[in-house]
């Protein structure tokens, strides 16, 4: 199945430089893309796609900072893709109110 159009968070690193396991994934999924808009910034691609203006690959996160109003929609995809991720802090130190907030607010 062909995306398009598609907005894709920087499309030069990320399907031609790096994630090659983005890459395998959506072909193991049957999904093939040709990206016509290239954007840094998870927000601006959530307006974009709200504009009707294409379709995007998103971290589920992202979703979570936007209204419900807003008119667009989450598409669960099998298998799903996952990828671990790493906190990592100054031995021996406190934690701060700051990285509390992070760990339980934002990697959800």
């Amino acid at each position: 199945m062909l995306l398009s159009p598609v907005i894709a968070y920087g499309v030069r690193r990320a399907f031609l430089l790096g994630f090659p396991r983005l890459r395998a994934w959506m072909q193991g999924a049957g999904l093939r893309c040709e990206p016509s808009i290239e954007a840094d910034n998870f927000d601006f691609i959530v307006n974009l796609v709200s504009l009707g203006l294409g379709v995007s690959l998103v971290p589920h996160r992202v979703l979570a900072l936007h209204p419900k109003t807003r008119p667009v929609v989450r598409v669960s995809t099998e298998p799903r893709f996952s990828r671990e991720l790493a906190v990592v802090a100054r031995r021996g130190g406190t934690r701060s109110d700051d990285l509390s907030g992070f760990l339980q607010n934002v990697l959800f």
